[in-house]
């Protein structure tokens, strides 16, 4: 539900720039200005990245989440009753700071309580699950388009709505289990043995397996302990085998977000207003449909992680995306340069196909990927450099 409700915040404001209401609301804000209420966002998440993991760590991943999700309940709120500009540009910080917080504990969560087989494939769809927020955004706001014409409530009622689902996990995330890693750090060994029992082996209270995974935790957490004081994140590139490590992890962080995705992502209105559609339902239907076809394309794409391999997909990936994003180049200048209805047709169907390349491997392996080639000892500190690099490319994208 957390990768959801940050791809519902994702493109909720996709999603209302493209409304009169919302323009004329706010005075026709400047591209610098609408830039700003863009990367306010990300600011927020700057402020937060570096106690977020603290957030984690002591006061356990539940509460860390409840936290988070209230937060954004509370900037969600006030950005759908904004009044101006700096009102709107603060509740996105807001916004920010709690989906920090809910998106530094939501995976750690994920990945400690998830079956041991059944790790991988669950974290990658974790990241993909972000196109399940996007879709309903999405719709809710071409439905309030079509419904709310004139109405400042058409661009109000996405905002208010994004308030549901993270109000929902604040209350329903006390009906999922503590990480059993969290509570053995605590000293709450019978509390971590016990939720391995029930999810992990039925039930069956001497099963082989609770007590394999029950030695794993505390076997790592304890090489934590001695490690701890001994690393720093000058450790992450003290070794060619560190820096090359975090080369193609702060590369792979960067690229997610400068890798042409922000067009359409942040900015889908300029974008079809370049090849002559400016018809608000009409971009609000290409935007819902295009959200399912993500959505469809990460989830598998999730899915065939272990059987195509890592290297495979993002070669194909680049590849991809590099070949389709010349021709939507090619195709967006010949219409500007020579009106070609032809080469506008011709971005609406580049755009799903440079999608279904940025999706077989940058939604279901940003996070998937990054954990696994980082040894153990500095997994959580590259980790939070991968994090880092990806609010850098979206405030400077």
């Amino acid at each position: 539900m957390t990768s959801a409700i940050n791809g519902y915040d994702g493109s909720v404001l996709n999603g209302i720039q493209i409304m009169s209401e919302w323009e004329s609301f706010f005075k026709n804000p400047s591209d610098q200005t609408r830039g700003l209420m863009v990367a306010a966002q990300t600011f927020g998440s700057f402020i937060m990245l570096p106690f977020a993991p603290l957030m984690s760590d002591g006061f356990g991943r539940r509460k860390t989440l409840c936290i988070g999700s209230a937060v954004i309940c509370g900037g969600v709120l006030l950005q759908a009753m904004s009044t101006g500009i700096p009102h709107f540009i603060a509740s996105r910080v807001l916004v920010g700071v709690g989906l920090c917080i809910a998106t530094n504990a939501a995976p750690l969560l994920i990945t400690e309580l998830a079956y041991p087989t059944q790790r991988a494939p669950i974290t990658a769809m974790y990241n993909g699950s972000w196109y399940v927020g996007s879709i309903l955004s999405a719709w809710v706001t071409y439905a309030t388009i079509k419904t709310l014409p004139g109405s400042v409530w058409a661009w109000r009622i996405p905002s208010i709505l994004q308030a549901v689902p993270s109000l929902l996990q604040a209350i329903l995330v006390w009906s999922v289990p503590e990480s059993p890693r969290w509570l053995v750090a605590k000293g709450r060994d019978s509390e971590a043995v016990a939720v391995l029992v029930k999810y992990h082996a039925d039930g069956r209270q001497r099963d082989p397996l609770v007590y394999f995974t029950y030695g794993q935790i505390r076997e790592a957490l304890s090489i934590e302990r001695e490690i701890s004081s001994t690393t720093s994140y000058l450790t992450l590139f003290k070794t060619p085998g560190n820096r090359r490590r975090m080369r193609i992890v702060l590369a792979i962080g960067f690229f997610s977000q400068w890798a042409g995705n922000g067009l359409v992502s942040y900015y889908i209105g300029d974008v079809f207003a370049g090849v002559g559609i400016t018809d608000a339902p009409t971009v609000g239907l290409i935007n819902g449909s295009l959200q399912i076809w993500n959505c469809f394309i990460a989830i598998s794409a999730a899915l065939l992680v272990d059987r195509l391999g890592r290297r495979l997909l993002f070669l194909s990936s680049n590849a991809g995306m590099l070949i389709t994003f010349i021709g939507w180049t090619l195709a967006t200048a010949f219409f500007s340069t020579r009106g070609d209805r032809h080469a506008a047709n011709a971005v609406l169907g580049i755009i799903p196909l440079f999608y279904l390349a940025y999706n077989i491997a940058y939604s279901p392996m940003l996070v998937a990927y990054t954990v696994e080639i980082l040894p153990y000892r500095i997994r959580a500190r590259g980790f939070s450099m991968m994090n880092l690099t990806i609010c850098i490319g979206i405030t400077t994208n």
